[in-house]
């Protein structure tokens, strides 16, 4: 007969005293879900999932769109070195993905193994900045000008970027709208930027910029190159200047591509640079400003020069003529005092009929621009005057106005000091006037 040991017999009640209580224990159950999670490429994510009542059973986490087991309790079943796992009382379990990749992007299974087996999902995004693609998007471009322009840039980023252009000296971009109307604007959206008839103003860097909200954006640095012939403009066609001082002469061209400027003077010659022309050009996108600076200006340089610009497109040329100024001496200015005595005017020869006596006549010859002239003959025009209405009174009156004539001649030459010929007409003036007044 079969007889049971004791150690059987205790081993056997523990299992059932086991059984009954494992059956009477809450089963293992997931506390919520597992929160999303978003974040950016080459960062590190963590996945969390809440486990009540796991007791002997074991957590599990799976990778869903490639059906990957990932881990099992503690123990890190993929070959993925940035995989980790880890939890916190067995009631937290994480799932640890460092420097995150775009491909890690999808929905993660945290499970239970239990009979049937429970599991919950949760989703990792991975956010990736924008990424400019140089196979589709265009180079530095060159086009003539009134010509159409069409650029384009392409560029990749989750979510799908989107796209800008805009220049970079901030200057408004000339559109077209559908209607025909031309208009400027600060920024064009799209993949696409078309200009219709570019004109030199149009020229210049423009940059495509990608951006998604996930920093950094990027950007793209496209030149726009516009052909044209040269054009001239000459701000002074007419310069002064005096011998021995310095002058410059200035054209202003514009012109693309970049042309080849030269000086030339009168008689064909070019102009280097050298002790007595110092020759400076400045260049601006397609402006090119240039100046001819004489050093020391001489009788042989004046005259006429002009400026040449010339590239493949055709040539332009600008003329400057360099005039003599010379300076003015100013008159001197003669004051005439208010108490200037009349001066006698000469006694030119007369022959009357009844007196055969000849006046001899003086010659002063011919008056420079600074003499008294004019004064002479606004003087000799009012002798004439008074020398008619002399002739038109009595011969009594004539008497008196010679007597009183000859008495004030020596006083009038005692009391001012003057010749007596110039006293002489004074008085005689006096005297003549104070006839009429008597009379």
């Amino acid at each position: 007969m079969f007889l049971f040991s004791p150690t059987f017999i205790l081993l056997t009640l523990a299992t059932i005293l086991l059984n009954s209580s494992a059956s009477q224990a809450l089963p293992p159950d997931f506390a919520g879900p597992i929160p999303n999670v978003t974040t950016a490429v080459s960062r590190d994510a963590v996945l969390e999932c809440f486990v009540e009542n796991l007791g002997m059973y074991k957590v599990a986490w799976i990778k869903m769109n490639t059906q990957t087991l990932l881990t099992i309790d503690m123990n890190v079943i993929t070959r993925d070195p940035r995989i980790k796992v880890s939890n916190n009382n067995i009631r937290q379990w994480f799932l640890h993905i460092k420097k995150v990749k775009e491909e890690d992007r999808g929905y993660y299974m945290c499970q239970i193994n239990t009979e049937p087996m429970i599991s919950i999902t949760g989703y990792l995004d991975v956010m990736v900045p924008p990424t400019i693609i140089e196979d589709g998007t265009s180079s530095d471009t060159i086009a003539d000008e009134m010509s159409k322009v069409s650029l384009r840039c392409q560029a990749t980023g989750y979510p799908t970027p989107k796209i800008f252009w805009r220049r970079e000296d901030q200057k408004d971009i000339s559109v077209v709208s559908y209607t025909g109307r031309r208009f400027s604007v600060s920024k064009v959206e799209g993949e696409y930027l078309n200009i219709s008839q570019i004109t030199r103003e149009e020229m210049g860097a423009y940059l495509c910029i990608a951006t998604n909200g996930i920093p950094p954006s990027v950007s793209k640095r496209i030149m726009l190159e516009v052909n044209f012939r040269p054009k001239i403009r000459v701000p002074n066609q007419l310069v002064g200047a005096t011998v021995g001082s310095q002058v410059i002469l200035k054209c202003n061209v514009q012109a693309w591509p970049r042309p080849l400027t030269s000086w030339v003077r009168h008689k064909g010659v070019i102009i280097i640079n050298s002790n007595m022309y110092h020759l400076i050009e400045e260049n601006d996108s397609y402006n090119t400003y240039m100046s001819l600076k004489i050093k020391h200006v001489s009788e042989a340089d004046f005259g006429s020069y002009k400026c040449v610009a010339r590239n493949s497109f055709g040539e332009k040329e600008g003329f400057i003529r360099l005039y003599e100024e010379i300076l003015s001496t100013p008159k001197p200015y003669m004051l005439r005092s208010t108490f200037m005595a009349p001066i006698p005017f000469p006694k030119e020869l007369h022959n009357d009929d009844n007196d055969s006596t000849l006046s001899p006549r003086l010659h002063y010859g011919h008056p420079t621009s600074n003499s008294l002239m004019d004064d002479y003959k606004d003087l000799r025009a009012e002798h004439t005057r008074l020398e008619d209405a002399q002739k038109n009174q009595d011969g009594r009156t004539e008497e008196r106005s010679l007597h009183r004539s000859n008495s004030n001649n020596t006083s009038c030459a005692t009391r001012f000091h003057l010749p007596g010929s110039t006293v002489q007409w004074l008085c005689f003036i006096v005297n003549t006037v104070l006839v009429q007044l008597c009379c």
